[in-house]
């Protein structure tokens, strides 16, 4: 009877190890992934003036927003659709393809159009690049989620290291030759030229390399496979154009020179998204892997992950919170220390980046909800930025942003206890959730006054940030957190493994 219990124990703690691992990897390849927005920066600012930085983030701006909706999560669907049809890998790759070719050409259409009707003032005279950077970055952009659905993060560790070298030196050396924007985006352009034929190829290979056996398996699902993504497109578009809400509300009220102080301040953004993300793309494969992970098996996994989140966006916040000040004035020069106030208030999205009650809703096909909670969140933040903004400036757009998130959440929620059948008590595991946090808060005691800085310099915020893990870390394994155990048993496991006879 022992036995009985302890097996699914002994598995479940594998998955929530394999899990964590892997969460670990993506998370790492994202950052990468994310390094021409993160990294770039420091180095940029100190190459353009804050008026020609502020051209290329609203550069960045149009092109962040129109490749989400190009993109439309159709790549994300091969999380769930190559586990869930190991026979047909290829096929959903094509059909994937595809779609995201036909709504790049649809969106840029009528964005161009919409802008040559309004006399460019959608784009503000960058249209063409724009229309270009977009159509390449977007198109044959597979290869993340290919492998991850495969559950092979490695692979994507390579692919987004190299891409992240490749996208630093060619931004850094533009603007160290020209100091002017149009060379910088131009550059760009041409580094995803050459991306886009080099995918074209590596697919063509690995297509190929398919099992023949496979082929003859194969069947087609373009419905399925767009009635998926329909709703996760649309809630992913929706939270992306709320993100860029205020960036678009501040460039076409206040100027470039605001929107390069509000970049700053929200630089910690991608931070935010990788992290979640990474936790919700190791989590899917999972759960549509095992088709038997329905109802209450699914929602076991889910809270599981909501624990790990936990883990990872605390230390984050923890941190940033406390050498906001340091990061930024160090990072960007004292010519952006108005961004401190706005990257404070923006961690404040961490707590609600806890849950990601859209894999959740997913696992169980309730999409819906992810779609109108997305939709209420942005008009909620429209509204707050028309009637906040006007009095308190550039901190409003980010109090407004962390209020309409907090508010999707709550939304959220609520649909998640109805799709499930349970109560607030049974939608998390309050208890290890609790315990995460006061560790955190017993762990920030290190942080009490200014001792890193003021003895330390520099230096401090590495050692402090080192004493602070350390101290949160052995408060996590005296609290006893399943997922630290599960994570600290598989490292004694490997450890042991070349011992073995």
């Amino acid at each position: 009877m022992r036995r009985r219990c302890k097996t699914p124990f002994r598995r479940r703690s594998r998955v929530i190890a394999g899990l964590v691992s892997r969460t670990a990897i993506i998370s790492i390849t994202r950052f990468m992934n994310q390094g021409l927005l993160v990294i770039s920066p420091i180095l940029l600012v100190r190459l353009l003036s804050v008026e020609e930085f502020g051209r290329y983030r609203e550069f960045l701006l149009y092109a962040g927003l129109l490749t989400s909706i190009c993109a439309f999560g159709i790549n994300n669907s091969l999380l769930y659709f190559i586990p869930s049809r190991p026979n047909s890998v290829r096929q959903m790759v094509r059909q994937a393809l595809a779609m995201t070719f036909g709504t790049s050409v649809l969106v840029l259409g009528i964005t161009l159009l919409a802008d040559f009707l309004s006399n460019g003032a959608i784009l503000g005279g960058l249209q063409l690049p724009v229309a270009l950077y977009v159509l390449l970055f977007v198109n044959l952009d597979f290869w993340e989620f290919y492998w991850l659905s495969l559950k092979r993060p490695v692979p994507v560790f390579a692919y987004t290291t190299g891409r992240l070298v490749a996208r630093i030196v060619v931004v850094v050396t533009a603007a160290s030759i020209w100091r002017d924007v149009m060379p910088i985006i131009w550059a760009l352009i041409g580094l995803e030229a050459v991306r886009i034929a080099v995918s074209l190829i590596a697919w063509h290979r690995a297509s190929r390399s398919i099992d023949r056996a496979d082929q003859q398996a194969e069947e087609s699902c373009w419905r399925e496979q767009f009635q998926y993504c329909l709703p996760v497109g649309l809630a992913l578009i929706l939270v992306t154009l709320n993100k860029s809400l205020g960036n678009l509300f501040v460039t076409k009220t206040l100027g470039v020179v605001a929107l390069a102080h509000y970049s700053i301040g929200t630089h910690i953004q991608p931070v935010i998204g990788v992290l979640r993300n990474s936790i919700s793309d190791a989590v899917l494969p999972e759960l549509a892997a095992l088709k038997s992970a329905k109802g209450e098996g699914a929602l076991a996994l889910w809270r599981r992950s909501t624990v790990v989140s936990m883990i990872l966006l605390t230390v984050a916040g923890v941190v940033l919170f406390e050498f906001a000040h340091t990061f930024v004035v160090t990072l960007f020069s004292p010519s952006y220390e108005p961004a401190v106030l706005i990257f404070q208030i923006y961690l404040l999205v961490l707590v609600r980046e806890v849950f990601d009650f859209g894999v959740a809703l997913r696992a169980v096909n309730k999409t819906a909800p992810i779609v109108t909670s997305s939709l209420f969140a942005i008009l909620l933040n429209l509204l707050l930025l028309v009637t906040v903004m006007p009095i308190w400036g550039l901190p409003a757009a980010a109090l407004a942003f962390v209020i309409s998130r907090w508010t999707e959440g709550l939304v959220l929620s609520r649909s998640t206890m109805r799709a499930y059948n349970i109560g607030i008590k049974d939608l998390a595991r309050w208890g290890d959730l609790g315990k995460v946090a006061l560790a955190a808060a017993l762990a920030s005691v290190v942080f009490i006054g200014s001792f890193w800085i003021d003895y330390f310099g520099l230096a401090g915020v590495m050692l402090g940030s080192a004493v602070f893990m350390a101290l949160f870390l052995i408060l996590l394994v005296l609290f006893r957190v399943p997922e630290v155990a599960a994570m600290l048993g598989r490292l004694r496991k490997t450890e042991a493994a070349p011992a073995k006879p």
